[in-house]
């Protein structure tokens, strides 16, 4: 039997300080995950670039100079799956 798909969907023209229901830029055991699935089950998740969108084709090398280091690092997640255990390949 397939299982269900499911997906997490990004808006680009928002920070993932202005979408923090997809994400987080740290791994920590208090934060809650995003989607919760089961084996066999299918996930899409949408990621951001390591400096969440501020470099574009029109910034300058003046821009990256000063480019805003705080929020780097966005992940989407996480996602908890029924069952897994450590060392379970997913």
């Amino acid at each position: 039997m397939a299982g269900q798909s499911h997906e997490v969907r990004i808006d680009r023209s928002k920070t993932l300080a202005e979408q923090p229901e997809t994400g987080h830029n740290r791994w920590h055991e208090a934060i809650p995950p995003v989607l919760r699935v089961r084996p066999g089950d299918r996930v899409v998740l949408e990621t951001r670039d390591a400096i969440d969108g501020q470099i574009t084709p029109s910034t300058t090398a003046a821009d990256v100079a000063h480019t805003d280091l705080g929020p780097v690092h966005p992940l989407t997640g996480p996602v908890y799956v029924e069952g897994a255990e450590p060392g379970d390949l997913l």
